[in-house]
């Protein structure tokens, strides 16, 4: 009976990999008895673009709705859990019936199913509009993290490096893992960022979906096709060339460091892109969505009186949930919203 259960669906080329599906899945089922709809593997792996540094990218399907207390109780499981795998895991969970409702991008179109039901012909496309807004949303979680600031303190615009000092300008800030659980220095991040602000800008500018880094890439010479292109190609043929480690080579370096010192200029285009949009969805939409858009206005401290005479208009609003969204950001802004 247990090994009916733990069976897998899908495998990859990858014994190491399916090891690691089988461990996590396994002790998934004993914390989880009877609760997995589908388990879903995204990202490189599952579209063949893998390099060596590459994260596994699980997502869990929780049959019908989480029951009390269950979200919380996954988060302690995926931070416990994840650290005893030796490549780095990426495991998220998802309702099955919020999946059905709202729909899916990557996991309808370029996922492996690794155990349960499959529901993805079931799952419709995201609308274009929910794409947009969550690919505009992504790109500020990782330009966020990379810069070390106090607690509390919102990000300036324009931005500054992440370490403008750093060999490669604070951008191999985090280290990445290879196959053997061994860490090394890396720039998965600058490469992640770049394929953000290209899905995100082949989304806004162009109604475009993208389903994996590449196309992300490569959409964005197709239909958005501007200054910031070569270097987005540029970067993503780093990381096929080194996959996510620094290289040895100082001719390498050099280059890589080259293309660091032109993302700043990238990110603070964006952000530019990003302040409009997050103005005109303070005005639209769900109440969750605008209320998104408040706290994020108050992360991002734009100069000018145009964001914080925004948010006094909107605390006004007839909702408590916007009017408290708006005066945390103006509280976060400070008296001068500047």
């Amino acid at each position: 009976m247990m090994d009916e259960e733990l069976s897998l669906v899908g495998f990859t080329e990858d014994m190491n990999l399916n090891a690691v599906f089988f461990g996590f899945l396994g002790l998934f089922q004993m914390v989880f008895p009877g609760r997995l709809q589908a388990c879903y593997l995204l990202g490189s792996h599952a579209t063949s673009e893998a390099v060596g540094e590459s994260d596994i990218d699980l997502t869990l399907v929780f049959k019908g709705r989480f029951q009390p207390g269950e979200r919380r109780r996954f988060e302690h499981f995926r931070r416990h859990v994840s650290p005893l795998s030796p490549l780095s895991l990426d495991a998220n969970a998802v309702e099955e019936e919020q999946l059905l409702e709202e729909g899916a991008v990557n996991l309808k179109k370029t996922s492996l199913l690794l155990m349960g039901e499959d529901l993805r012909e079931r799952i419709p496309l995201m609308p274009l509009d929910a794409w947009i807004r969550y690919c505009m949303h992504r790109p500020y979680v990782f330009m966020e993290r990379a810069r070390a600031r106090a607690e509390g303190e919102p990000l300036r615009f324009p931005l500054i490096y992440p370490d403008p000092r750093g060999e490669l300008y604070g951008y191999d800030h985090r280290e990445v893992l290879d196959a053997q659980g061994q860490s090394h220095r890396g720039f998965k991040e600058l490469v992640t960022l770049a394929c953000r602000l290209a899905t995100a800008e082949v989304a806004v500018k162009a109604g475009g979906y993208t389903y994996s880094k590449r196309e992300a890439i490569e959409a964005h010479r197709e239909l958005v096709n501007d200054a910031w292109t070569p270097l987005y190609e540029q970067i993503y043929a780093a990381r096929k060339r080194w996959g996510y480690r620094v290289p040895q080579d100082a001719e390498d370096v050099a280059h890589l460091r080259s293309l660091c010192a032109g993302m700043l200029e990238a990110e603070n285009h964006f952000l530019g892109l990003y302040k409009g949009f997050l103005l005109e969805e303070l005005r639209r939409g769900a109440v969750k969505d605008r209320v998104l858009a408040a706290q994020r206005l108050g992360e991002i401290a734009y100069p000018g009186d145009e964001v914080p005479a925004a948010l006094r208009a909107l605390a006004q609003a007839p909702e408590e949930e916007l009017r408290e969204a708006a005066a945390e950001s103006l509280r976060r802004l400070g008296p001068s919203g500047d």
